[in-house]
């Protein structure tokens, strides 16, 4: 039971990093931080522009669909363009929120928990007194500081529920794929990279990058390709080659099975 509730945890962490992973934020409106006494209510319909919330005294509770979801230094919230809710603060306190526009849209509140939030808190207040400056570079500087929070919240969700010890033990495997996805790869070579027996490896690998080793393998060649392909890079044989395929007949067979298209006809 505890198994299941772990996975179906980390299944939302995962599907709420998926949402970000494709943002490409244009601007950052404002970096505010601001005071909201107990049971002070307010509702939101169709939110405008992308926002980052810390409530770093208190607590706030939002409320999308059904869901319940807290704000406080332990919870960070993303509310996206599009979304609605309704939020009362049950815990008098103070709040940093981060508004920024994006060409994307998503339909509910991201939760999103953290291990050190006093950590969090000071990237938010880092960005509010770089735009306090208003240096020469604020605006570039306040894009890539939103992104850097993004990431941070990414990483250290999935750090709280895929154990470092787990992750540890299969890294030289994943740094070895890294650098030689274009080079034949098999499941008993990575074991013996990390000192494991092939099925103990296997197994442990899965249930970390909730893949094997080998679709693992697979994905980053694909992921590859897909760079290639918008590049001035050369023909799809040389591609294939590239990437470690012994014809374009294979490279072309795995293409279109994770991408649903012939490399032929990707753009």
């Amino acid at each position: 039971m505890c198994y299941n509730i772990v996975k179906k945890k980390l299944g939302n962490i995962k599907m709420s990093i998926a949402v970000l992973s494709n943002l490409v934020i244009t601007q950052v409106y404002s970096v505010s931080s601001l005071y909201t006494p107990r049971n002070t209510k307010m509702k939101k319909n169709d939110r405008p522009h992308w926002a980052i919330v810390i409530k770093y005294e208190g607590e706030t509770v939002y409320t999308s669909g059904g869901k319940r979801l807290v704000s406080d230094l332990n919870h960070v919230l993303i509310l996206p363009q599009g979304c609605s809710y309704d939020w009362e603060c049950t815990k008098s306190g103070h709040f940093s929120i981060i508004e920024f526009e994006c060409d994307q849209t998503y339909h509910e509140p991201l939760s999103f928990p953290v291990k050190h939030g006093e950590k969090v808190l000071r990237l938010f207040k880092d960005l509010e007194y770089k735009r306090n400056l208003r240096g020469p570079m604020f605006e570039a500087e306040s894009i890539h500081d939103t992104y850097s929070i993004i990431l941070s919240l990414a990483s250290s969700t999935l750090d709280k529920y895929v154990p470092d010890s787990k992750r540890e033990k299969i890294e030289p495997a994943i740094a070895y794929i890294s650098q030689n996805f274009d080079k034949p790869i098999t499941n008993d070579m990575l074991a013996s990279i990390v000192g494991m027996s092939t099925v103990y490896f296997r197994k442990l690998f899965t249930e970390v990058m909730e893949t094997s080793p080998i679709s693992y393998t697979k994905q980053l060649r694909i992921e590859k390709a897909k760079e290639m392909l918008k590049s001035d890079y050369g023909t799809l044989t040389d591609i294939a080659q590239s990437l470690g395929y012994a014809n374009l007949y294979d490279f072309s067979r795995d293409f279109k099975k994770h991408t649903g298209v012939a490399p032929s006809k990707y753009h």
